[in-house]
């Protein structure tokens, strides 16, 4: 299968796990590769919030000179739920965690 080029407008990190994927897993419905490209998004604003929280730092002083979270990682923190829930809807993550209880004894 011929994988589709990344859509316009993505970034680095956007477009190399739109090519890791689309190597991985079959995806060729219309409605899958939308949420993939949902998904390349999202890692995209991470990976610019995350550049601008370096070069700023995690905190910002606002007008009544008070210590307050920079905007950008409520961005980061936004996007990485979006991303988690769109990799789960393609069901990329299909290994489940081992079950951490031990059996129950009847």
């Amino acid at each position: 299968m011929k994988i589709p080029k990344p859509p316009a407008g993505l970034q680095a990190s956007g477009r190399k796990f739109w090519t890791k994927v689309l190597t991985e897993y079959d995806l060729s419905e219309s409605h899958d590769l939308e949420r993939l490209r949902q998904a390349c998004s999202c890692l995209d604003e991470i990976a610019e919030g995350e550049k601008i929280i370096k070069s700023e730092g995690r905190f910002i002083v606002d007008r009544f000179k008070q210590r307050r979270e920079h905007p950008a990682g409520r961005t980061i923190r936004d996007n990485k739920i979006l991303f988690l829930r769109a990799v789960r809807e393609l069901n990329l993550d299909i290994s489940q965690a081992p079950e951490a209880r031990p059996p129950r004894k009847y």
